[in-house]
């Protein structure tokens, strides 16, 4: 998972509403939404080449959902599947739990990664790096928020300011109208100045202007580009609603995955 909306206490009928897409190579299997027997819970999908998942929520309303920490486009392969992180969350199924589990993590073993987790009554993120090795925790304060490949609201990413000026005059529509325009924005094709775009990382193979197209909502390369999308909303103890898209979401068309039967 590559961009994560988040707006937390802001709408008059849901307390927790998340839109994300999930950015990946063409090449890399996926399977599409669905139930999984163990943990018990809705994912977003599975990625088949190491089993794990992006995103999901359990039946108790319980969610986690994983971006990957701007770098390289070749991460090295680590001996542990970020993916799994995300299972073992809905696994723990609340705040307290996962965070006993990721105090045991060794950040080295993995590529660095940013994990959101929580439910509608408290939301955090954790950051795992593999410098300084050891994992940092924030609280997700009430209001609109963009999850990006960085920290939380990174203000360097010009697709985290686009994803807030798309959805802030929209936050406290009815659920109809603010599925509409979350849709939308997920499906967003503008792409910043390169002039805006920061210098990427070292280890990034990519030149400012060859970073450019990764700052679209909706990406579209040769190679990688947005390949599935969701919006969930959550209540105390339940799921509300969770729509995906098994496919860009300026192409594929969102179906309400509640009533979606097991498939293992």
């Amino acid at each position: 998972m590559c961009t994560l909306l988040i707006l937390r206490h802001v709408h008059p009928e849901w307390p927790l509403i998340l839109a994300a897409n999930r950015d990946e190579l063409y090449a890399r299997a996926t399977a599409p939404a669905q139930h999984l027997a163990s943990p018990s819970a809705l994912v977003a999908g599975l990625d088949e080449v190491r089993g794990g998942t992006w995103m999901g929520v359990t039946p108790q309303g319980f969610f986690a959902g994983l971006t990957n920490q701007r770098g390289g486009f070749t991460p090295r392969r680590a001996p542990a599947s970020r993916g799994e992180v995300v299972k073992e969350a809905l696994r723990q199924g609340s705040v307290e739990a996962v965070e006993r589990y990721l105090e045991g993590l060794d950040p080295t073993a993995f590529n660095p990664f940013n994990l959101l987790y929580g439910d509608a009554q408290r939301l955090r993120v954790a950051y795992a790096r593999p410098s300084p090795g050891q994992l940092t925790w924030d609280d997700v304060p009430p209001g609109l928020h963009v999850l990006p490949n960085d920290v939380l609201d990174a203000p360097e990413l010009p697709k985290v300011a686009r994803a807030r000026m798309l959805a802030e005059a929209s936050v406290r529509r009815p659920w109809p109208e603010l599925v509409t325009v979350l849709q939308h924005l997920l499906a967003d094709h503008t792409l910043p100045s390169a002039e805006s775009i920061p210098e990427p990382p070292a280890d990034s193979h990519l030149s400012r202007e060859q970073a450019r197209p990764y700052q679209a909502l909706c990406i579209h390369t040769p190679t990688y580009g947005t390949r599935s999308s969701a919006i969930v909303a959550l209540a105390p103890g339940r799921v509300a609603h969770f729509l995906a898209a098994d496919g860009p979401p300026c192409q594929q068309a969102f179906h309400d995955l509640l009533g979606l039967p097991s498939r293992e």
